[in-house]
């Protein structure tokens, strides 16, 4: 009973946050008696060419299992964040999170091989962004 009050108010907490967040992202300015609303997070997002399916497919192409990860039956999602500048072009790509030296190693190479991106727009104008990739690692049997 205790744990589901707990989860229940966990809950309500979080979306009174998220509100709360959804209304600061516009903010209203007055000058000479006129009202202007500014969007502060108009953003496109940045994105591969072709978009994810494309990404996928790269992936999967690009993709080598190491032979030391299949020795070892080393599977899983290794997390690579890297920043995408205002051209597009992937910088600083390193593991957050790994599985295995071999598969992060893999992970990081397949990243630092990818083609320029669509770069980020924020109210029509380009922005580096930083981005996080998972790449799954999964042996088949």
């Amino acid at each position: 009973m205790k744990t589901s009050i707990t989860v229940l108010a966990s809950f309500f907490l979080v979306v009174f946050v998220s509100f709360a967040q959804v209304e600061s992202l516009v903010a209203v300015t007055t000058a000479n008696n006129t009202e202007n609303n500014v969007e502060l997070r108009d953003m496109e997002l940045p994105a591969f060419a072709g978009g994810q399916e494309a990404m996928a497919t790269f992936i999967q192409k690009e993709i080598a299992y190491p032979e030391l990860a299949i020795r070892q039956v080393a599977e899983g999602v290794v997390l690579v964040n890297f920043r995408i500048t205002k051209e597009g072009k992937i910088i600083k790509p390193y593991v957050s999170q790994g599985v295995h030296p071999a598969l992060d190693k893999e992970a990081l190479r397949i990243v630092s091989e990818m083609p320029h991106w669509t770069p980020a727009l924020q109210n029509g104008v380009p922005r580096e962004v930083a981005y996080q990739l998972p790449i799954r690692f999964e042996l088949n049997d």
